[in-house]
């Protein structure tokens, strides 16, 4: 093996997230292209990626918790194999890496890739517990910028990296997200217009503040007296489960709505919907937008920060929704309801995301790095 092709992934979980998603597959791709590669875990999280990974990656697990008691496991795994270079997906690993390749002088190229609206993640860690709020917090913000290079998932992500750190402008780029490619086969395998669609509306992510279902249960509640079998599906999993129910009893269409909970395979929710929903308050680059059109159903979403705006095109894909706006979602769904959508308009929308340009891009920019 060529010790030129030798790089290091490092993600804190194998849990069912985008940026999780993305580090498998971009993982495994390295891999089958003969790079020698090593996915480093601090856990398995839930394990969905777990069977993903290809035979041919070299799977390490630290068994630790949590990102705080990751130094010691990480400078071990440095020294014993000897690793010059480091994708990181993920704030806190980043900034581990960067402490200890200061403390430790390691010859050690950081490469990270921003997995979400920065400044709106530092807001986020504001209402966290203490040590969050006033260490963790403190730490990334002195120490982020001081990494080799940013991968961001779109330009507005790099523009908000960017306004906080103006010394990462020569130091960054933007990749988008690629296309799963388990969608992406499945497109290929498939005519998606010989669908018929179900009567529902599809709504994904994590139960949490920051999706901010309830406006989309609100504006369900308005629109369903229009629509009698029309019906809200909401897949994910989270701590404000119980407040969501809560808020479809109080808008009194708590038997209209159906929450799924955490979904493995995501193909047949997305391809039978009407439409994706997505409220979120802020993103990083919502890939829940990308699979959706990918499978030929239109998308209604907040343009808040980042991603949205980027991805649908009024009118070919879908509609943008003023932030926060209920009047404008429930407008933006009618008119989605209400409309056809061309399937290869729709197609052509994406294309920036298929997996084979995107991997040239990572490829090309880690053999620069290591190569220098």
């Amino acid at each position: 093996m060529n010790e030129k092709k030798k790089i290091t992934f490092l993600i804190s979980s194998l849990s069912g997230g985008g940026a999780e998603g993305v580090c498998v597959e971009i993982a495994n791709s390295f891999s089958a292209k003969g790079w020698n590669v090593d996915l480093v875990i601090l856990n398995l999280g839930d394990g969905f990626y777990y069977n993903r990974i290809s035979s041919s990656v070299n799977l390490i697990l630290l068994n630790v918790g949590r990102a705080i008691y990751s130094p010691l496991s990480l400078i071990k795994y440095i020294y014993r194999n000897n690793v010059k270079t480091i994708l990181v997906f993920n704030y806190e690993l980043a900034t581990i890496l960067v402490i200890l390749r200061s403390l430790f002088r390691l010859k050690l190229k950081i490469i990270s890739r921003n997995i979400n609206t920065f400044s709106m993640k530092m807001i986020h860690y504001k209402n966290q517990n203490f040590w969050t709020k006033y260490v963790v917090k403190n730490l990334i913000k002195s120490n982020y910028s001081k990494v080799d290079y940013v991968i961001n998932q779109c330009n507005d992500m790099r523009n908000d990296l960017i306004s906080e750190f103006p010394k990462l402008l020569n130091k960054s780029c933007v990749i988008y997200n690629p296309l799963q490619s388990q969608i992406s086969n499945f497109v290929k395998k498939n005519d998606l217009n010989k669908i018929k669609k179900n009567d529902y509306i599809l709504c994904v992510g994590r139960l949490e503040k920051q999706k901010a279902f309830h406006y989309a249960i609100e504006a369900f509640a308005d629109l369903s007296q229009y629509f009698p079998t029309l019906r809200l599906k909401i897949v994910g999993k989270g701590s404000l489960e119980k407040n969501l129910k809560q808020k479809a009893k109080e808008c009194h269409v708590e038997n209209r709505i159906d929450f799924l909970g955490f979904q493995k395979n995501m193909i047949s929710h997305y391809l039978y919907a009407k439409i994706t929903l997505l409220t979120s308050i802020y993103e990083g680059y919502p890939n829940v937008l990308v699979e959706s059109i990918a499978l030929n159903t239109p998308v209604v979403a907040f343009d808040c920060k980042s991603g949205p705006s980027e991805i649908i095109k009024n009118g070919y894909n879908g509609y943008l929704v003023k932030l926060e706006d209920v009047s404008d979602l429930k407008k933006k769904i009618l008119k989605t309801l209400t409309n056809d959508f061309d399937s290869k308009k729709m197609k052509n929308s994406i294309l920036k995301n298929q997996f084979s340009e995107i991997f040239k891009k990572y490829e090309n920019l880690l053999y620069s790095f290591i190569e220098s």
